[in-house]
Order: structure tokens, then C-alpha cells, then sequence
């Protein structure tokens, strides 16, 4: 019997601003870039404010809108949906009302919460709402984000309730490094940000040596956890690909 490859659903959400779910969408999407992998990203949204490209909106508080995002899943290998920021509540919600585990697996689309954090213990909150909502059937992948160069990690997320209840829930981990001072001084110059500047192509040129490295380590980062966040579809849609290293589920990859 031939082995069906299950689809990936990738959602990133955090009612906490700033807490870097544009920062991870836009690594995501650029490792997959790179492998030439196709995928697909949705935004959930009431209002067509995103500056990524090959975008889909959705409203989640209009009528239908979660039948029209079960026909837009359906039509790629691998989706990666972000809730903007104070729909991510409402997100689980309609999770719950409309059974979608259920729905989600009858589809064959494997799902993983993406759960972005910062040092602010605030951002640690929609970790434990998150647990309640999606309990054990789903997989969760927590992205730390340093907000600035000059923020230490001062070990809350360590010794917080959130932290126990994803070890509970095997959670892989992933640090990205903060922005140097460097990096930070060159967003200035040119009024931007990081998440922005991951849209431009020459952004390792214009930002310089320290946003090349931040950007290399980053992308290392993203390839320790392949296989956990895009599953078997990235090896069925990369023909030419190297085979990923097997890890453990709680490996932790920290610089």
C-alpha cells in the first residue's frame, strides 16, 4: 500500500504585540524559498494590511470564512497561516466551535502551533491559553525572540508555568539570536525593522556582516526543526534535497 503523505498546517499566533510572528513567518517562508519548496500563506486578518507577497487574506469574523479557509488549505502540500495580532484568542476559539482536529485530520493536514516569545514574561500567556485550547493534539514549537540588543535573557521563560506545561507537551524549542547593535543602528538609518527588511532580497548586502550572520544562524535554526514543522510533505516536494538529520523532539538548538 503506497504511503500517503500527510499535509502540513503551520499556524503562528501570539496576542502579545512585537512578540516576532512576522519575524517567523518570513524565516519560514524564506528557508522554503530556498529549497524551491511550494507552500502557501494565509493570513488571518480583518483588514489587508500584511506586506508579504503571494498573500491569502482571510476575515475570520465574517460569515464562512473558516469553510473558505478549509477549501484554501486543500489546495497546498504545506500552509503556513499567521493570526494577526488580538485574533489569535479567536482563532482557538473557532478551533474549538468547529471541531477542527477533527476536520483538520480527516483532511490529512497535520497541524503545529508556532507559540512566538519574548523575554516579556505577558508573551508567556498565550502559551498556557494555547495548551488549554489545542491540548494533545497538535504539535507546538516555541520561537524565543529577543526583542532588542540591549535584552538579556534573564532565564524567566526557564522558570515560568508555560515553560513546564510545553515540556509536558514535548515541545521543541527554538532561540533565535537578538539583533546586534550593529543591525539595530542600520534599521535605524534606513527606517525599518527587522521583519521588513526580511522582505528585501539584497538584505544581507544593505544591512551588513552582522545582519548576514543573524540571518545565517536564524535560518540554522529553522533547519534543525525541518522535519518537525514541515513533515514528511517537505521530503515528498524536495526530490533534490538533503535527507534531514534525525533529532529528538526537545532538542534544543541554542547559540
Amino acid at each position: 500500500m503506497k504511503f500517503k503523505i500527510m499535509k502540513k498546517l503551520i499556524l503562528i499566533q501570539n496576542d502579545f504585540a512585537g512578540s516576532g510572528k512576522s519575524t517567523v513567518v518570513r524565516l519560514l517562508r524564506r528557508y522554503l524559498n530556498q529549497h524551491r519548496i511550494p507552500h502557501q500563506f494565509v493570513m488571518l486578518d480583518e483588514e489587508e494590511t500584511c506586506a508579504e507577497p503571494d498573500v491569502r487574506y482571510l476575515n475570520p469574523t465574517q460569515p464562512g470564512a473558516m469553510r473558505q479557509l478549509l477549501d484554501v488549505l486543500d489546495e497546498s502540500e504545506i500552509n503556513i497561516m499567521e493570526a494577526a495580532t488580538g485574533l489569535g484568542e479567536l482563532t482557538s476559539k473557532l478551533y474549538e466551535q468547529h471541531e477542527f482536529y477533527a476536520v483538520l485530520a480527516e483532511m490529512g493536514i497535520d497541524l503545529t502551533i508556532v507559540l512566538p516569545v519574548t523575554n516579556d514574561p505577558e508573551s508567556f500567556d498565550a502559551v498556557t491559553q494555547a495548551a488549554e485550547v489545542y491540548s494533545d493534539n497538535v504539535q507546538y514549537l516555541i520561537a524565543h525572540n529577543t526583542t532588542s540588543a540591549y535584552d538579556e535573557d534573564d532565564g524567566s521563560w526557564d522558570a515560568c508555568y508555560a515553560a513546564r506545561v510545553m515540556d509536558m507537551f514535548e515541545a521543541v524549542e527554538l532561540r533565535f539570536p537578538s539583533a546586534g547593535v550593529e543591525m539595530e543602528n542600520a534599521f535605524r538609518t534606513q527606517h525599518t525593522h527587522l521583519a521588513a527588511a526580511l522582505l528585501e532580497s539584497d538584505a544581507e548586502t544593505r544591512y551588513g556582516k552582522e545582519f548576514a550572520r543573524w540571518f545565517k544562524r536564524s535560518m540554522g535554526q529553522v533547519e534543525t526543526a525541518r522535519q518537525y514543522l514541515f513533515g514528511d510533505a517537505f521530503r515528498s516536494l524536495a526530490d533534490n534535497s538533503k535527507e534531514p538529520a534525525k533529532r529528538g523532539r526537545k532538542a534544543k538548538a541554542a547559540f
